[in-house]
């Protein structure tokens, strides 16, 4: 498990964009709270940002 800084640095993004994403798209991968520490699986991340066939349209873009 890593940190939010540490999940933002490895999608490339900053930690705002990284807490948007979870808002955004209905399949980013939750983080597990412990306390008030937010934790990230590297893996999951890494699959989400690699597989464009997990990430589903954003939430409030309307269906086709």
């Amino acid at each position: 498990m890593i940190s939010a800084p540490q999940a933002a640095q490895l999608l490339g993004v900053d930690r705002n964009t990284l807490y948007r994403y979870s808002y955004v798209y209905d399949d980013f991968p939750q983080p597990v709270k412990i306390g008030r520490t937010v934790l990230y699986d590297p893996d999951t991340l890494r699959a989400w940002r690699r597989d464009p066939a997990i990430r589903k349209r954003p939430a409030d873009s309307p269906s086709p």
